[in-house]
């Protein structure tokens, strides 16, 4: 009996500790939120269709260099530091896509037809020059489908940086296409936001630096603005993956393929060599079949570099997005 008694009070004090752990989470949220609406946003805002999105412009003249952020809440910060270094002689542009950061969420569907809309809206009430360079990391290059096929005329070169390629089920085994397209586990991310615990979970989500000091001073003070819109897209993701597919060539628009080649990167997250060894050739293969979008393409491997060739190797899109630049201006 004695036994029985004293779980009950541990079970008990247990409930309590987590009662107030709960409502100390909670309280830290909302403080934190209202400290967080008095960040000052580092771009501007433009309307489209009813709600505002923000966006960071940099430079003067044509042609503009578009990001598209891969699936990923830190929206334009992806790509802020590239930004800073590049030069000011032609414009570049990146973006929060709807709900992300400073963006409104507004009502359009999470389609990549709408996505890109949005896009092509935002751009025209910025004042952005033509012809766009589309530069998309991961999900994003996946999302510059959508933009080419929509606004051919507009577009004057595609970078893909570690892209996504729409049908991996072509080169995986149904263990391993599981395994990558799993997804993040959005109730238990809902329940951490809500609560306080996310903004700590994605306290250093950019590499430490100076060089990302900004970019990890931000990221947990807004991160609570980006997560619903973040987990609405992955909710999309298999039809938005469908769609694309069908979107095969970019015509003659030039393209370069950057790819990452560090054979380390898979470490932490598959275990079995054989399937580190399957993905890494899969990855491989696709990387090489995003070629045949255009007739006008080459491939750039980064052998230092994990998926994040953005932050790992920034320098190479840099050049990359210079090299671009040259092309279409020659």
């Amino acid at each position: 009996m004695k036994i029985m008694k004293w779980t009950k009070r541990i079970l008990m004090a247990l409930f309590l500790i987590i009662i107030v752990l709960l409502i100390t989470g909670f309280a830290f949220e909302k403080i934190s939120r209202a400290r967080a609406e008095k960040i000052k946003p580092d771009g501007e805002f433009a309307e489209v269709e009813n709600h505002k999105m923000h966006y960071l412009k940099e430079g003067t003249g044509g042609p503009t260099v578009v990001f598209e952020t891969a699936f990923d809440p830190a929206g334009h910060l992806q790509w802020y530091h590239i930004q800073k270094d590049l030069p000011k002689t032609y414009t570049t542009f990146s973006y929060d896509r709807s709900g992300i950061l400073w963006s409104e969420r507004g009502t359009n569907p999470k389609t990549g037809e709408k996505i890109a809309e949005e896009l092509h809206t935002l751009l025209e009430k910025a004042g952005a020059p033509k012809p766009y360079i589309l530069v998309g990391h991961s999900f994003g290059g996946m999302l510059t489908r959508f933009f080419v096929k929509k606004y051919p005329q507009d577009v004057a070169g595609v970078i893909l940086v570690d892209s996504q390629y729409p049908a991996d089920e072509k080169f995986l085994s149904l263990e391993m296409h599981k395994m990558v397209n799993q997804g993040l586990p959005g109730g238990f991310l809902k329940f951490a936001n809500t609560f306080g615990a996310a903004r700590l979970m994605f306290k250093n989500m950019f590499p430490l630096g100076e060089q990302y000091k900004y970019q990890n001073s931000l990221m947990p003070a807004l991160l609570y603005k980006s997560a619903d819109a973040t987990l609405e897209e992955q909710d999309h993701m298999k039809s938005i993956k469908k769609e694309a597919a069908v979107i095969s060539s970019f015509g003659s628009i030039p393209l370069y393929v950057i790819t990452a080649g560090d054979k380390t990167r898979y470490d932490t997250f598959i275990k079995e060599p054989k399937l580190k060894n399957e993905m890494l050739g899969a990855w491989d293969k696709m990387q090489k079949d995003l070629l045949n979008l255009s007739t006008d393409s080459k491939q750039i491997v980064v052998p230092t570099s994990g998926h994040y060739i953005n932050q790992d190797q920034p320098k190479v899109v840099e050049e990359t997005v210079n090299e671009m630049v040259k092309k279409v201006k020659d």
